[in-house]
């Protein structure tokens, strides 16, 4: 290992191992998460969805400047709402551009490829 180099703990004036901290726009983020995946699962009703939008808000909140931002849960919570609204928009765009007649699942009709191979297998070959 090189000496020197990463290899001392940084230390608060507590004394705690401070190697392990965070930014403060991460810990701001982690800090508000429940909430904005709150707003955004009650704006779009899915956590798959909510999930997609917070890594979209994360993605918008790191590039702020914190010095400008006043209350920092209310910026977040606007990112969040405008990233839901944009993402509403989108999936009615792909509901309304739907072209053609609505086709049901197609079932299955030929005989299963299992029986085959269970035929296959049950016929011996003779001497």
């Amino acid at each position: 290992m090189l000496e020197g180099f990463g290899n001392q703990a940084t230390r608060d004036k507590k004394g705690r191992d401070m190697s392990h901290a965070t930014d403060p726009a991460t810990d701001a983020f982690v800090a508000h998460r429940n909430l904005l995946f709150t707003v955004a699962y009650e704006m779009l009703g899915s956590a798959a969805d909510a999930e997609d939008v917070l890594q979209e808000t994360w993605l918008r909140w790191i590039k702020v400047d914190a010095e400008h931002v006043r209350d920092q849960r209310a910026y977040l919570v606007r990112i969040t709402t405008r990233q839901s609204l944009n993402r509403l928009r989108a999936m009615k765009r792909r509901k309304e551009t739907y072209v053609g007649p609505w086709l049901p699942d197609p079932l299955l009709t030929a005989p299963d490829v299992a029986e085959d191979v269970e035929l296959a297998e049950s016929v011996s070959m003779g001497p």
